[in-house]
């Protein structure tokens, strides 16, 4: 499961490949809704909180109760 190896790389803080390894088979992930939850997650985790802010709301405006 390719969501689940990305998973793993961020758990060992490996967190630029896993970002890296997200964009590169995105077209691979068939659940977008889990693609964008996993790529927020490690944006605003490397610190990119604009990106991360404007992914996340997108998040909510999709889904608002479902997220943290």
């Amino acid at each position: 499961n390719i969501i689940a190896q990305i998973s793993l790389l961020e758990e060992c803080e490996y967190l630029e490949r896993a970002l890296e390894e997200l964009h590169k088979k995105e077209s691979k992930i068939v659940d977008k809704l889990v693609y964008k939850e996993q790529e927020v997650s490690l944006l605003v985790k490397l610190g990119h909180l604009e990106e991360g802010k404007a992914l996340y709301w997108a998040l909510l405006s999709m889904n608002p109760d479902n997220y943290w």
